[in-house]
């Protein structure tokens, strides 16, 4: 769904095994988006991943299938048509076969470790070819935090106009292209889709790539073409140049990668099959930081951050129904932590209201929501800050103190006096003793609305 790279990313491909098989041999198609709508995907299976247990097992049986010395063709299974000889698709596997070739899926491999168990299990678990899980592999290189130059994001590569009606949501607080249990699911739902309009998974994934109204029309343009065969499949559109440029790489690119990845030992990589980290994904009945709850919670930081990189801050979004993912085995923990109320899971920021400030300044220059300032200070009035008040902020990014603070003021030296002359106030002595009214107002137990009479003495500071 991005342009690709000349030699793009790859993650190891899982076989996964007999159970993937009999999951398939029971659906005879994909099943759709629309039959996997919200509420038949909400139980615990969407949000929670666990290892297969064939996981390692399976790929031991798999590599031990056929000869060693057979051509790939004879001596391997895919789910996919693999297209053996066509000229692109050899050039994309000899260039990944090649010793730097297979030194770099080997690093991908490692990267994509956290992310396989549930990829996995959800291809299970849609019914869907077992050899998408290299796909995130020519998108993005699996790395969730991947951006293209189109502004695809995520380990799927989606662009804003691609998430309509995948339960993808973008706001000032999450971009859940980045959030590696929706996407996936998104992307799954987006590929069933694709087969099930073009019943071919060559043009289920150019239309992926190409989107699908654009591979819909070159169909349709193939075929009434005089002598256009009655089959118009992918490799047909390719060769008559109904394709994007792009597009044209892609299919082949990826089953390059995926006829590789799928054998990984007969194409020699030594790969250790190391099982990827299990997640459970808890719902937050607040927002926290996520430095706080890692501390709390003894998971490292680090953790935590890279299994929500959906977030915009370290801080979870104020609406309901967020869901963290957190390591399986520190579910427990996370959950204590989480129930204690005793407990602050966000930093704050103390502002000391000035001259002139307003909420929706005050918001800008911290980068915090209005609606969480409010929040954090029970019995504001956004309209009426007064003049010293001191107000909580949460603190979602690290910024600077606002320039000129009323504490900076008060370290002047207010040991002269001033005689209140006819025709003066605050504001004009401000101005001539250089410092800000509020501050001059306070150190003479004033407010700004004070009125001043002449002959008044104000403490004012020595000027140097």
């Amino acid at each position: 769904m991005r342009p690709s790279h000349a030699l793009p990313g790859i993650a190891p491909r899982l076989v996964l095994g007999l159970a993937l098989g009999a999951l398939v041999a029971l659906s005879p198609r994909p099943l759709l988006a629309a039959e996997l709508g919200q509420e038949e995907m909400a139980p615990e299976a969407l949000y929670r991943s666990r290892p297969p247990a064939s996981l390692a097992g399976s790929t031991a049986a798999a590599e031990s299938q056929g000869e060693p010395g057979l051509a790939p063709e004879k001596a391997a299974e895919f789910s996919v048509p693999i297209p053996w000889g066509e000229p692109s698709f050899e050039s994309f596997r000899s260039a990944y076969l090649s010793e730097g070739g297979r030194a770099w899926l080997k690093a991908i491999m490692a990267r994509a470790e956290p992310f396989l168990p549930y990829i996995a299990e959800r291809i299970r678990w849609y019914g869907l070819p077992d050899e998408l899980l290299y796909l995130p592999v020519i998108e993005s290189e699996y790395s969730s935090k991947a951006v293209s130059r189109s502004g695809a994001m995520g380990l799927w590569q989606f662009m804003k106009n691609s998430i309509g009606g995948y339960g993808i949501r973008i706001d000032d607080w999450v971009d859940e292209r980045r959030d590696f249990m929706k996407s996936t699911d998104a992307a799954l739902r987006k590929l069933a889709d694709n087969y099930s309009r073009h019943e071919d998974w060559n043009l289920a994934l150019a239309a992926y790539n190409m989107g699908d109204g654009a591979v819909s029309r070159a169909v349709k343009k193939a075929r009434s073409v005089e002598g256009a065969p009655e089959k118009i499949d992918y490799w047909y559109l390719r060769s008559k140049g109904y394709l994007a440029a792009e597009t044209t790489s892609y299919v082949p690119k990826f089953l390059a990668v995926a006829s590789i990845l799928s054998y990984p030992a007969r194409n020699g990589l030594a790969l250790s099959w190391k099982e990827g980290p299990a997640w459970e994904s808890l719902e937050l009945r607040r927002s926290i930081d996520l430095g706080l709850l890692a501390e709390a919670a003894g998971i490292p930081v680090a953790t935590l951050r890279g299994a929500n990189p959906e977030l915009k801050y370290n801080v979870t979004p104020p609406w309901p129904g967020y869901r963290i993912k957190v390591p399986a085995g520190s579910v427990e923990a996370v959950r204590a932590v989480l129930d204690n109320p005793e407990l602050k899971l966000i930093r704050y920021y103390l502002h000391h209201v000035r001259s002139g400030d307003t909420l929706s300044a005050i918001a800008r220059h911290y980068g915090t929501p209005q609606k969480m300032i409010v929040d954090a200070n029970p019995g504001l009035v956004p309209d009426r800050l007064r003049l010293g008040q001191t107000l909580v902020v949460p603190a979602l990014k690290d910024v600077a103190a606002p320039e000129a603070t009323p504490s900076e003021d008060l370290k002047l030296d207010f040991s002269g006096t001033y005689t209140v002359a006819k025709g003066d106030s605050l504001w004009s002595i401000s101005l001539r003793y250089e410092v800000q009214p509020e501050v001059l107002a306070e150190k003479n137990g004033l407010s700004l609305t004070s009125v001043i009479r002449e002959g008044m003495a104000l403490r004012v500071p020595i000027l140097k």
